[in-house]
């Protein structure tokens, strides 16, 4: 699985550290080292189940996982249950990434860095507004997948994947498909595409882990928080990935594009 593959790429940075303390907002789960390196992951609310919250995420359950291991969190919750230990397991391995700049593309925009061609059918699993609007002014077609946006007019309903991702000749994933667990099943469905780009915040910047799977680009972002615990309240109070600081976007290179499958 993608994520054990995450998880052994990020080992060596987890290995000897401690979560100092974990937050989870209506959004997002944010997390910090006790060197002070700071981790995020989009839980996906919509996702999760009703009734009452699992011990772990309440705030006993969080304060709990204070002075443990990171590795051997991230060990427990990358393979976990729920949405949050999955993202909890996904912002620790995020908070050690330290990408190699040789793999970095010029462009730290994935709609820049992977341009949709004229005569393209442009996927996209779940909807990163800023990229899809400039697609859609280059490209011939876009198709959208997204849970939460089901009901928009311009938005294909899930069931549809098998029949429509096939006929793409880009695909956009978000990296929250890792922590709903559909992003191998979506792989599976992009026949054509020349290139699939794994993108936004959750998206964990290891381009070893992704060797081989189909996905060609990771576009996320790097944390260097200078105020981590700042960071973590404003997670709390819910604030989205776009209101913390000290985040950098980069794309980075995993796989050279699949010039057989394009047009």
């Amino acid at each position: 699985m993608l994520l054990e593959r995450v998880l052994e790429a990020a080992s060596p940075g987890l290995s000897g550290r401690r979560v100092r303390a974990v937050r989870i907002g209506p959004k997002i789960v944010g997390a910090v080292l006790d060197d002070g390196r700071f981790g995020a992951g989009y839980h996906l609310p919509g996702e999760r189940q009703g009734g009452s919250p699992p011990v772990e995420e309440t705030a006993v359950g969080l304060a709990a996982l204070a002075g443990r291991p990171a590795l051997a969190v991230a060990r427990r919750c990358l393979p976990g249950q729920t949405t949050f230990d999955r993202a909890l397991g996904l912002a620790l391995c995020n908070a050690v990434a330290e990408p190699d700049p040789s793999r970095c593309l010029v462009d730290p925009d994935a709609a820049a860095a992977v341009p949709a061609r004229a005569t393209d059918t442009v996927g996209f699993v779940g909807y990163v507004g800023t990229v899809v609007r400039r697609v859609q002014a280059e490209a011939a077609r876009t198709i959208i997948f997204d849970r939460s946006q089901e009901d928009q007019e311009d938005v294909y309903p899930e069931e549809r994947q098998p029949e429509l991702m096939p006929q793409c000749d880009l695909v956009f994933i978000t990296g929250s498909a890792l922590i709903n667990c559909t992003l191998e099943r979506l792989l599976t469905y992009c026949t054509r595409a020349r290139e699939i780009v794994l993108i936004g915040p959750s998206t964990p910047l290891y381009p070893e882990a992704f060797a081989g799977s189909g996905v060609t680009v990771l576009a996320g972002f790097r944390w260097q928080v200078a105020d981590p615990d700042e960071a973590l309240a404003q997670i709390a109070a819910g604030a989205h990935f776009k209101h913390l600081k000290g985040r950098t976007s980069l794309t980075l290179r995993v796989e050279e594009p699949h010039t057989q499958k394009a047009r």
